[in-house]
């Protein structure tokens, strides 16, 4: 697929907003997405060099750090930074997951879908403004939804869901939808089978191969819904796995009423299953709750992103407490890992956690709270 001028001003936005820089967007030949940017050199041979990892690239003996945007394994773009600094590269992970984010729901937008639920939720979710909502409120009337029930958004990536069961189909065509809808059976009757008490859901395949269930938490308490959502993933979701799907990853948000409430809880929930694989892999569920800072990342709130921050880190003064820490994330909360490379032992890993734990009042050994740190840490390199 091919960036398209909006989509490209978008990523372009939302980088000046987070960084207060400029970017250059090239297609995958070096051609500039936006005609009107300013810049002469030619980029085609960093697109070259660039393809498949971000990396800093010389490009008329200037240093330019070069971020490929991918769909389905295909580098469609590329961000040209000017500023190679390590500030700038440590916030890499989060422009790339923000940009390829964008592109994937551009393609969820246009990918046609047949089945009616499939096409409410998708233009819902995708393509409705505030002012949309009342006529979309009342096509779910007419759709048979309730929408009045407090419901919370579970959207399920089963990766390579479009390759290895709908690629093959070059339109939409009824063995395609059918193939959709056992699907949304399955995804739908290993949900109830783990929730009993209350099985009424809103189901939707929204293209990208992602599901998402809108699960009504009427006469259940949301909390315990969202403790056994976040540490039940292997029973609720791994039997859904074959040999083609052997991956899947589940985000999902908090609990809202009305049509607003859908669109709401469906953003919380995509941005937590976005950002939780890319920093924390797949195979795993993530709660929007859990997020921290990310949360408010997209606001591009400079001042509210450092008082955070801020607050979170001023005690952590200790460069070995630092070391230990960042080296533990790099490791993916793994002792022994951390002690291997760090050549010291495992208790004295653990030690200087506790020690970490009781300065920050967190604990990086628990996910929700890692998370945080981790991103008050990346905040504190890039603007100190």
């Amino acid at each position: 697929m091919q960036l398209s001028l909006n989509l490209a001003n978008e990523i372009r936005s939302y980088i000046k907003n987070v960084l207060s820089r400029d970017v250059i967007i090239v297609d995958s030949q070096g051609t500039k997405v936006i005609p009107d940017q300013e810049s002469e050199e030619d980029l085609s041979k960093a697109v070259l060099v660039a393809a498949d990892s971000p990396q800093v690239v010389k490009v008329n003996g200037a240093d330019r750090f070069i971020i490929p945007i991918k769909h389905q394994s295909e580098t469609i773009a590329l961000l040209v930074l000017n500023d190679s600094s390590n500030d700038v590269q440590n916030f890499v992970p989060l422009i790339k997951s923000f940009a390829e984010l964008l592109v994937q729901q551009y393609v969820a937008i246009h990918r046609p879908v047949l089945d009616s639920t499939d096409q409410f939720l998708t233009k819902l979710l995708h393509n409705a403004s505030k002012a949309d909502l009342p006529f979309y409120e009342s096509e779910a009337k007419v759709l048979g939804y309730n929408i009045s029930a407090r419901r919370l958004a579970i959207v399920i990536h089963l990766k390579q869901f479009w390759d290895q069961c709908l690629a093959s189909f070059d339109q939409p065509t009824f063995e395609r939808e059918e193939v959709i809808k056992e699907w949304k059976r399955k995804v739908e009757n290993e949900l109830n089978s783990f929730f009993t008490k209350n099985t009424d859901n809103i189901i939707a395949y929204t293209g990208n191969d992602k599901f998402v269930i809108f699960k009504s938490i009427e006469g259940d308490s949301e909390d315990n819904v969202i403790k056994l959502l976040k540490k039940s993933h292997k029973a609720i979701f791994d039997p859904l796995k074959n040999v083609s799907i052997t991956d899947i990853v589940v985000g999902f948000g908090n609990s809202y009423s009305g049509i607003s409430g859908l669109v709401d809880s469906y953003r919380e929930a995509d941005l937590a299953l976005e950002f939780g694989s890319r920093l924390w892999g797949d195979n795993k569920s993530y709660y929007f709750g859990d997020l921290g800072i990310l949360s408010i990342l997209g606001e591009g709130n400079r001042e509210k992103e450092i008082q955070f921050a801020d607050q979170l880190l001023h005690r952590l003064n200790n460069e070995d407490l630092i070391e230990t820490l960042e080296c533990f994330f790099e490791e993916n909360l793994n002792l022994t890992e951390t002690a291997d490379r760090m050549g010291i032992h495992r208790n004295t890993v653990i030690y200087r956690l506790n020690q970490i734990s009781s300065i920050l009042g967190v604990d990086p050994r628990i996910f929700e709270q890692a998370m945080t740190i981790k991103i008050a840490l990346l905040i504190k390199k890039l603007f100190g």
